[in-house]
């Protein structure tokens, strides 16, 4: 995917540049309870991590891609969002966020967030996308709610995270949804 230009926000590739900004986000306090990395993420593998996405290309087959969050007017990267495809034949695919707390509550999650349903409907040509939290995210269910997903389950004790049993929500949008909102 090319560099997005939105109002506030470039969703763009991960640089090896974003370091700083990646772990800031990755470790903040009020984060790292969402993360599933135990313990916290160290530099070295940040490096890594940032050095592979800067590069990565997702063919027809399964894959992984992560985006920065880059706030034009701070110039910086402030969260990231990510897509996880399934095999082309499958058409579907999954994308999560993570928005630094700095920078919560203000909408940018859902600008970005939108640029993604458009890549994974318009580009990627994907029939279904999802997005799961953990049951107490408020902030994240309002989110998926307001890009119009519709929450089809609710998956009791579903991933261990932070030495316990969490239970999580999944939403979804089908493609012709996804069309019917752009054209209102």
């Amino acid at each position: 995917m090319e560099p997005v230009v939105t109002q506030r926000l470039i969703i763009r590739r991960l640089a090896e540049t974003d370091l700083l900004d990646f772990i800031a986000c990755r470790t903040h306090p009020d984060v790292l309870p969402c993360m599933l990395e135990e313990p916290p993420i160290t530099e070295e593998i940040a490096q890594r991590f940032l050095a592979h996405q800067a590069v990565l290309e997702i063919g027809d087959e399964r894959g992984s891609i992560t985006f920065a969050i880059h706030h034009i007017d701070d110039a910086k990267m402030i969260g990231e969002v990510n897509i996880h495809l399934l095999p082309k034949q499958q058409s579907h695919g999954e994308i999560g966020w993570l928005l630094h707390p700095d920078y919560q509550g203000r909408g940018y999650a859902t600008e970005a967030a939108q640029v993604l349903l458009t890549y994974g409907f318009a580009h990627r040509k994907l029939h279904r996308i999802t997005s799961m939290c953990d049951t107490r995210n408020t902030a994240s269910i309002r989110l998926m709610e307001r890009l119009g997903m519709r929450r089809e389950g609710h998956l009791k004790q579903s991933n261990f995270m932070q030495g316990a049993w969490q239970d999580e929500y999944i939403y979804a949008l089908l493609s012709d949804e996804w069309l019917l909102r752009q054209t209102v």
